[in-house]
């Protein structure tokens, strides 16, 4: 170690030297012109001399002070290098660097020159112009035992120790190729074992509208098209019963699926079934997971996910979040009632095991969420359990119909702040009309009570109420108000709906049915009938909807300065805020799809707050759900909504703008 310091500072002296032999050249040269001025012009070779002793003395100053500093500089070198090992790595195998306290490179062996394939001289630049990814702040006060860097196609652990020398910390760091590692870690990675989870939504409702002797030919077509696909991805796949599958696959092999979109939606859809129905496939599958346990449940977790958003998608949890292929298809309504007898059964048995129900619904609550939550509160009251209504306030948007409830001291209306301080972990909380926390009137309350249930028709986001004892999501459904009929009818006693109760939840129906045009089905008519035979008034309900001249002038803008943003894509917007925005800009999305030309509607609008709003609606063509999820919103296919806090009308535009882009790529 000690003879390549000294070789190397001969090396530098000599270099010092060299360019000082330069100078004296230019110098020499000059006394020479200032000779020949004195034969020309004498008082010029005066001023000449002059200057040029002042050079000399200039130049023998600089060349002592460079002198000393090569001298200082490599001394100080020779005392941190000698001092971080003692000069014992001069042998080792592996490319070592050694910098200062201030990641000044201070040495560098033959091994790490050869590595870096660089021809200058390193020593004295900083190790940051080497590898720019480097934080030297952050390598100095790190703890770990070794970070990884990548030099090429050559992969190593960077290990460091720090020692001390008189002129402060010297930080040695020594390179160990993992190369080999690294593949074998990807090799593992890519060849990882995964489940798949495949269920054929729609099944029952189709195999019972086919002949018994068409029935096991559509069996088997459906069968052969999985299986051929499962062999084309190199993955096996086993039958669990005619309309559910599993299939195990190698990690690599998902890419090439995942570049298809999963192709399998679309054949499985091709298939001709006789009927007006199409058969639709539903996929879950993890990633994510350090075990194949922990990878098979969230598989199951992930076609959970795909079947609460309605079907006719593949949904993969990979790196903490959830990708989304196909949902192109509307949902299928089920004509059994079934399931909401057996949820009406399990709801009863929750309320009679509480000693109080706490009922809320989303914030900014519509005609669905309050309807639903009065349709709920009568279902406690029947079976003889107190109950509250957890709502901040009575919107715009229902407080013509809280008019028929707020006074009257049957119902209890209860403010957040109330209920936070009453509810205990015994209590049930119901909230409907939304699973997601962050949108519920109030979600500081979900953490308080163990017991909670969630009745919602929206198709299942990536976000859902955690530790639910009861959850009933049914994306076919028109509205929650639907499905709180529906339960109302199997509370195992007659429930005694006044004709108040019933128009609130006609209303909700209404509301999300844009008059029974969107989204109905059999049932939608039935728990209808349903409303009507205890009183429901289609006058009365009409009335709640009955808009301010303000709100329809705000409306009839949107419309008229509506554009195309892409083909039959509207896009409307207004910076006039309304404390009925919400409502406005879902009337005004509804009116625009209804125009010839126009087959998807977006409609942006603020409330006096700053909160914007965004309703879409589509005939079928484009999901707006999908879209509008990129916005933190979610909804339907054909129904969707969104709201942003914080950003200009302008920002938000250019937002949607960008998901709906995304989308189509």
């Amino acid at each position: 170690m000690e003879d390549k310091l000294d070789n190397q500072k001969d090396t530098q002296k000599r270099l010092v030297a060299e360019f000082h032999i330069n100078v004296y050249y230019y110098l020499a040269a000059i006394a020479a012109l200032i000779t020949a001025l004195f034969f020309v012009r004498p008082e010029w070779a005066y001023a000449g001399t002059a200057i040029l002793l002042i050079l000399i003395v200039y130049t023998i100053y600089k060349n002592l002070k460079a002198r000393a500093w090569v001298d200082s500089y490599l001394e100080r070198m020779r005392e941190d290098v000698s001092s971080s090992q003692g000069g014992s790595y001069l042998t080792m195998p592996l490319p070592l660097l050694v910098v200062d306290e201030k990641g000044i490179i201070l040495w560098y062996n033959s091994k790490m020159r050869d590595r870096l394939n660089r021809e200058e001289q390193l020593v004295g630049t900083k190790l940051q112009s080497i590898f720019p990814g480097w934080n030297w702040e952050e390598v100095k006060s790190s703890e770990q035992m070794f970070f990884k860097q990548r030099i090429r196609d050559t992969f190593y652990k960077v290990f460091h120790t720090v020692t001390e020398s008189a002129n402060g910390s010297v930080y040695t760091f020594y390179w160990l190729d993992d190369t080999e590692n690294v593949r074998l870690q990807q090799a593992y990675d890519d060849e990882k074992p995964m489940f798949a989870y495949i269920q054929v939504d729609n099944f029952d409702e189709v195999v019972s509208e086919i002949d018994d002797a068409r029935r096991p030919f559509l069996i088997s077509e459906i069968y052969t098209l999985i299986q051929k696909w499962a062999m084309r991805n190199s993955a096996i796949l086993h039958r669990v019963d005619n309309d559910e599958f599993m299939l195990l696959i190698e990690k690599h092999h998902l890419e090439n699926i995942e570049m298809r979109r999963f192709t399998i939606l679309d054949d499985v859809r091709k298939i001709s079934t006789g009927t007006r129905m199409a058969l639709t496939l539903s996929i879950g599958l993890s990633v994510d997971g350090d075990t194949i346990i922990q990878r098979d449940e969230g598989s199951k977790n992930a076609l959970e996910l795909a079947l609460g958003r309605g079907g006719d998608q593949a949904v993969i949890r990979q790196g903490g979040n959830f990708e989304f292929y196909g949902g192109r298809s509307k949902n299928v309504e089920r004509k059994s009632r079934v399931k909401s007898r057996m949820v009406a059964q399990a709801l009863v048995t929750l309320i009679n095991e509480s000693p109080h129900v706490y009922i809320m619904g989303h914030s900014y609550p519509d005609m669905d969420a309050f309807g639903a939550c009065i349709g709920l509160y009568r279902a406690t009251l029947e079976l003889g359990i107190p109950a509250s209504i957890v709502l901040e306030e009575a919107a715009e948007a229902i407080s013509m119909v809280y008019q028929e409830f707020g006074p009257n001291p049957d119902y209890h209306f209860i403010r957040p702040e109330e209920a936070k301080n009453r509810m205990t972990q015994d209590d049930l909380l119901i909230i409907a009309d939304t699973h997601r926390p962050n949108f519920t009137e109030a979600p500081e309350l979900i953490p308080l009570t163990a017991r909670r249930v969630v009745i919602d028709h929206h198709r299942r986001g990536t976000e859902i109420v955690e530790s639910l004892s009861l959850l009933y999501q049914e994306p076919y459904a028109s509205s929650t108000c639907e499905m709180v009929a529906e339960i109302l009818q199997y509370l195992g006693t007659d429930v005694n709906l006044t004709v108040e109760e019933a128009n609130a939840l006609m209303a909700g129906i209404i509301l999300d049915t844009k008059n029974f045009v969107f989204n109905t089905g059999v049932r939608t008519f039935d728990a209808a009938a349903y409303l009507r035979r205890n009183g429901a008034n289609m006058q009365q309900v009409r009335e709640f909807f009955q808009e301010e001249l303000d709100d329809t002038i705000i409306k009839s803008t949107l419309i008229s300065s509506a554009v195309l943003v892409g083909p039959e894509i509207a896009l409307s917007s207004t910076d006039f805020p309304s404390v009925n925005i919400k409502k406005i800009v879902s009337q005004s999305a509804d009116e625009l799809v209804d125009i010839r030309g126009i087959g998807t509607a977006f409609v942006m609008g603020p409330d006096p707050d700053g909160m914007i709003f965004i309703s879409a609606r589509s005939n079928g063509k484009v999901n707006v759900q999908v879209i509008l999820e990129k916005l933190g919103g979610g909804g339907h296919l054909e129904t969707a909504g969104a709201q942003m806090n914080g950003v200009s009308m302008e920002e938000a535009r250019e937002k949607l703008l960008e998901a709906m882009e995304e989308r189509n790529e």
